[in-house]
C-alpha cells in the first residue's frame, strides 16, 4: 500500500468502529460533525402552480386553442413587455411570450412565487406608479397605467404565494391556478 493511504484506512476503520460502539439500547447525541439535515419545503396546495408551471400548462386547453386560432406561437426568446414582468422572471419566475410571423399582436404572460410581504410592497410600489386596483374579470387585480400601447395594458394579481402577471386583463380568467 502507498504510504498516503494507510492514514487513511486508520481515520476510515476508527470511524467505522465508533458507530458501532456502545451498549445496545443505548443511544447516542448528534457529534459536532453532524450535519444537520436540511429542511424541506412541505408541499402545499399554493406551490403546485409553481412547480409545475410551464408556458405549456398555465393556460386553459380553450385559451391555447385561441392563441393558436390567431396563429400565435411560444417564442423561446421572450422580448420582456415591462420592468414589472422583468422582476418577476429576475425573481425565478416564469416568463411567456406568444408572437405571430409578421403581426403585431402579441400576448405575454408570468408568474412568480413570492412571499405576502414582498406583494405588498410590490403593490405599493405599482400603486405609486398609477396601476390601479380592478375586480373585472378577476378581483384584486392591478393594471398598468395607460402610459405606452392602450392594447397592452398589463396586469398583476397575487394569489396564494404566487403573482400572476399577464399583457391584458382579459387572459387572467384563462390562467388554470386562478381558477375556482
Amino acid at each position: 500500500m502507498k504510504r498516503s493511504t494507510i492514514p487513511a484506512l486508520a481515520v476510515i476503520l476508527l470511524t467505522l468502529a465508533g458507530c458501532s460502539a456502545g451498549t445496545p439500547g443505548q443511544t447516542s447525541s448528534p457529534s459536532a460533525t453532524t450535519a444537520a439535515p436540511t429542511p424541506t419545503a412541505t408541499p402545499s396546495a399554493t406551490s403546485e402552480p409553481m412547480s409545475d408551471a410551464t408556458c405549456e400548462t398555465v393556460l386553459t386547453d380553450e385559451e391555447y386553442a385561441s392563441l393558436a386560432e390567431d396563429g400565435l406561437v411560444l417564442n423561446p426568446d421572450i422580448f420582456v413587455l415591462d420592468d414589472t414582468m422583468q422582476s418577476i422572471i429576475d425573481a425565478g419566475g416564469l416568463g411567456c411570450y406568444w408572437t405571430r410571423s409578421g403581426g403585431d399582436i402579441r400576448v405575454w404572460y408570468a408568474q412568480g412565487a413570492t412571499t405576502s410581504a414582498e406583494w405588498d410592497a410590490q403593490q405599493q410600489s405599482l400603486i405609486s406608479a398609477g396601476w390601479t386596483e380592478i375586480d373585472t374579470p378577476v378581483a384584486d387585480t392591478l393594471q398598468a397605467p395607460d402610459v405606452n400601447d392602450p392594447d397592452y395594458l398589463p396586469v398583476v394579481i397575487y394569489r396564494d404565494g404566487v403573482i400572476y402577471y399577464a399583457s391584458y386583463v382579459e387572459l387572467l380568467p384563462s390562467v388554470k391556478a386562478l381558477q375556482g
